[in-house]
């Protein structure tokens, strides 16, 4: 298993995360938002500062390169001269390891941009055959860019679905998940179900004859080339094999940021690692397992905040379900330290807020990260606030007529 993290860390643990060994560390460097180990050979890593680092010898050394002033928030290589980026601003393409990037134009769709502004993810199956997922937004209709000749020229590739959640590389094929509409054509209209779906080469792709009714509940999510979560526990191979539950204290928040070895299976959350041991089902019943999933949306192409610190990733959810609170718009004050990594700590909330919604806002902030604080050219820790309002919502409690704020329990305070 391998992570990535501030301090341009780069480590691996042998013994399915039980210890983990450092391969790679500048205290003053990047903090990594991609780590990809593509074979026994050949690796990468991108993050903050615009740096991408390329191991050649399985990860025993890394080799640093500046390639671009902005963050790289994703990034698919498949080898150190062909690849694609996305920065805060564009989706880049190289074709000779950086010296040069060209915007992604695909020969039958120059103007994609104005219709699917964001990026939903990007692969690479080899030096050869990259491919990039666009979109209207997050969980909405889209395209696919793809490329037959490592960069060179690009085509697009439009598939009828809905809530395309990534696209990734595993055993030779891109791969996609998410929703499709089905009997849109019968009276009642058309509704959306669990999909994946395959392609050889980013032009024909085909539906996988996966049994997805674990996902029918919550969805699946956290998808990566080892297989997706169906609800906060179980856990599946998409490409065959065994179903397995997961166990995981009180686990609510999920994302992609995980990796199996053999048995154990480990889970990137809030800035530490854990681990447990997988148990083999026969049935993957998820109908009370709903889970809540990290945002990783990534913005809109010509979205460019222009302040220091610049802002990476620090969504928040445009509604949230209170059990005690009343529904209605509430005013939100939320200050943090931002650490000289980019992460976020010591986290204060201050608003009319009920204490379950409270919550759910500090764990959403704890995931939050941004281009380092610079002080004298220096990464420095600093205190970052912002205000706002959000919306929560009690089933039981409707909003007023008069559409009063909510009132909650005494402001949080850590």
């Amino acid at each position: 298993m391998w992570a990535a993290g501030s301090g341009e860390s780069i480590a691996v643990s042998m013994d399915a995360g039980q210890h983990w060994q450092r391969r790679h560390h500048d205290p003053k460097g990047a903090l990594l938002l991609v780590l990809n180990i593509v074979d026994d050979r050949f690796g990468y890593a991108a993050g903050t500062g615009g740096k991408v680092l390329f191991t050649q010898d399985g990860g025993e050394t890394w080799r640093a390169q500046k390639l671009t002033d902005e963050a790289i928030l994703q990034a698919a290589f498949g080898d150190a001269q062909h690849g694609v980026i996305r920065t805060l601003s564009a989706l880049l393409s190289t074709t000779d390891g950086g010296k040069s990037w060209q915007p992604i134009v695909p020969v039958n769709d120059p103007d994609w941009v104005k219709k699917y502004p964001s990026t939903v993810g990007i692969a690479a199956l080899d030096k050869g055959q990259m491919a990039a997922r666009v979109s209207e937004g997050p969980f909405s209709d889209g395209e696919f860019l793809w490329t037959g000749d490592g960069g060179l020229t690009w085509n697009a590739n439009y598939i009828p679905s809905s809530s395309i959640q990534n696209v990734m590389a595993a055993s030779g094929s891109y791969w996609s998940f998410g929703g499709e509409v089905l009997g849109k054509d019968k009276p009642d209209g058309g509704y959306s179900a669990p999909m994946a779906f395959y392609s050889k080469d980013g032009i024909v792709w085909e539906h996988t004859p996966l049994n997805w009714e674990a996902c029918h509940w919550g969805g699946c999510g956290g998808c990566t080339p080892q297989g997706c979560f169906a609800g906060k526990s179980s856990f599946f191979q998409f490409l065959g094999g065994t179903d397995w539950m997961a166990k995981f204290p009180a686990h609510e928040g999920l994302s992609s940021q995980w990796a199996k070895s053999g048995d154990a299976l480990c889970l990137l959350s809030r800035a530490a690692v854990e681990c447990t041991t997988l148990q083999q089902v026969k049935t993957l019943n998820t109908e009370e397992d709903s889970p809540a999933w990290e945002s990783h949306a990534v913005p809109a192409i010509g979205w460019v905040q222009k302040s220091n610190p610049q802002c990476i990733r620090c969504q928040l959810d445009p509604i949230y379900i209170s059990k005690t609170g009343n529904s209605g718009p509430a005013e939100i004050q939320i200050s943090f330290v931002l650490e000289d990594s980019g992460q976020v700590n010591d986290v204060a909330i201050v608003g009319s807020l009920p204490d379950d919604v409270v919550a759910k806002v500090r764990d959403q902030v704890r995931t939050w990260f941004f281009e380092s604080f610079l002080k004298d050219g220096l990464p420095t820790a600093t205190m970052l606030g912002i205000r706002g309002r959000i919306m929560v919502l009690n089933p039981d409690k409707p909003q007023s007529t008069s559409g009063a704020p909510s009132q909650g329990s005494t402001p949080a305070h850590q």
